[in-house]
C-alpha cells in the first residue's frame, strides 16, 4: 500500500474535507453558469476555454457528493430521523427565505412559503428530491452491499461503470433514463458505487499521484471533446455534433469523481485544517440549501458575474474562485446560526427520540 495512505481508525477526515471542497466546486459551477459567465464569455476565446476548463473540473462536484453518502453510509447505522432533520433544514431555507422575501420584494409571493415547506412535491431542490428518494431505500442497497464478497462488489461496479455511463454516452441517448445525472436512479447508483469503493478498498495498489493523474487527464479529455466539437460546429456553420462528455453521467467525470473521493480518502487530516474540517463539514449542506434558494437564484445570483468573462484570461479563475468563496464563508456563517438555533431546541435528539417511539431499530 503507498506510504501516503492515512491508516486511521473512526472517523476519515478526508472524506469530510472532499464534502467541503465538493460544495465549494458547486459554488464555483453555480457562478460561472448561473452566474452568467460562461454564456457572456465570446465562444472560443481564452476567457471562454478558461471559464470552461474551470467548470469541467468541477463537475463532479454533485457525483462526489452522492459516492461521499455511499462510502459512508453503507457501514453506517440508517436512523430516519436523519432524513427529517435534512427535510427540516430545507424548509428553514426553502420557506424562510421565500418568506424573508416576500416582505421585501413584490415579485416574490407567499405562495413560495408554501413550496419552501413542500419542498420534495414541488422539486424545490433536485439533488434533495432525489437523496430523499434515494434514502428511503439505503437500507436495501447496504443489505446488497454487505451480502456480496468483493468479487462479487467489483462486478456490479463495472456493470453499473458500463451500463449507465460508458453505453448511454456511446449510444448518445438516454436509454436507462438516468435524466444525465439529475435522477433519483443515478443518486442510487452513486451509493452503491461509494459503497462498493469501501467495501474493497478499491484503487488500494495505485498511487494516489497515479489517481490525480487520471483525475486531471479525465478533465482534459472532457474539456478536449467540448473544443474539437465546437470546433467542427464553428467551421461547419451547424450545431449537428453535440459534446457528449459534459454530463453527470460521462465516464470521464464519473472518474474525475471517483478519483476524488479514492485520494481524499486517503489524506490525514491533522492540525488547523482537521479544526476547519470539523467546523465546516456540517455546513456544507446549508451552503448549497441557502445558495440555490429559489429566490436566491433567481434574483441574486442570476447574472452576477457576468461581467467577469471580460476579465483577462489569467485572471478570471482566482476571480470566479474567489467569489465562490465569499459565497461559501457567508452561506456557511448563516448556516452556522441554524445550526445554534436547531441545537438549543434539541431538534436532532427530538427527532430521535420520536423515531425509538414510534419506529424502533427497524433495520437493525
Amino acid at each position: 500500500m503507498n506510504k501516503s495512505i492515512a491508516l486511521s481508525k473512526g472517523r476519515n477526515y478526508g472524506i469530510d474535507l472532499l464534502r467541503i471542497v465538493s460544495m465549494l466546486m458547486v459554488v464555483i459551477l453555480h457562478v460561472l453558469g448561473q452566474g452568467g459567465i460562461l454564456k457572456t464569455a465570446e465562444t472560443l476565446s481564452a476567457q471562454y476555454e478558461i471559464a470552461w476548463f474551470l467548470e469541467i473540473l468541477c463537475y463532479c462536484a454533485v457525483n462526489c457528493y452522492a459516492l461521499i453518502s455511499g462510502y459512508v453510509g453503507v457501514e453506517a447505522n440508517y436512523k430516519y430521523s436523519n432524513i427529517a432533520y435534512i427535510w427540516l433544514q430545507v424548509v428553514f431555507y426553502g420557506a424562510g427565505i421565500a418568506f424573508i422575501g416576500a416582505l421585501i420584494s413584490p415579485k416574490i409571493y407567499l405562495n413560495a412559503v408554501f413550496e419552501g415547506i413542500t419542498p420534495v412535491s414541488h422539486n424545490l431542490y433536485w439533488y434533495f428530491t432525489a437523496y430523499f428518494c434515494v434514502f428511503l431505500f439505503i437500507p436495501a442497497l447496504n443489505k446488497l452491499l454487505n451480502a456480496l464478497n468483493e468479487k462479487q462488489l467489483k462486478v456490479l461496479g463495472i456493470t453499473i461503470f458500463l451500463l449507465f455511463s460508458i453505453l448511454q454516452i456511446v449510444a448518445a441517448k438516454e436509454i436507462f433514463y438516468t435524466n444525465r445525472g439529475y435522477s433519483a436512479l443515478w443518486l442510487a447508483l452513486l451509493y452503491m458505487l461509494g459503497g462498493i469503493m469501501k467495501k474493497t478498498n478499491l484503487f488500494k495498489n495505485i498511487s494516489s499521484k497515479a489517481l490525480v493523474a487520471i483525475f486531471f487527464g479525465s478533465a482534459a479529455i472532457t474539456w478536449a471533446e467540448k473544443f474539437v466539437v465546437e470546433k467542427i460546429n464553428m467551421a461547419s456553420g451547424t450545431d449537428e455534433l453535440k459534446n457528449a462528455l459534459v454530463s453527470y453521467i460521462s465516464p470521464t467525470i464519473v472518474l474525475c469523481a471517483v478519483m476524488l473521493v479514492a485520494v481524499f480518502s486517503r489524506l490525514n487530516v491533522t492540525g488547523i485544517l482537521r479544526k476547519i474540517t470539523i467546523f465546516l463539514a456540517p455546513l456544507s449542506f446549508g451552503v448549497y440549501l441557502i445558495h440555490v434558494q429559489k429566490q436566491v437564484w433567481r434574483y441574486l445570483l442570476k447574472d452576477s458575474f457576468e461581467g467577469y468573462a471580460q476579465m483577462h484570461w489569467a485572471v478570471l479563475p482566482f476571480a470566479v474562485i474567489g467569489a465562490a468563496l465569499a459565497i461559501f464563508i457567508v452561506c456557511a456563517l448563516i448556516d452556522y446560526l441554524r445550526d445554534r438555533i436547531f441545537k438549543l431546541l434539541k431538534i436532532k435528539e427530538l427527532l430521535l427520540k420520536l423515531e425509538n417511539k414510534f419506529l424502533g431499530k427497524v433495520w437493525e
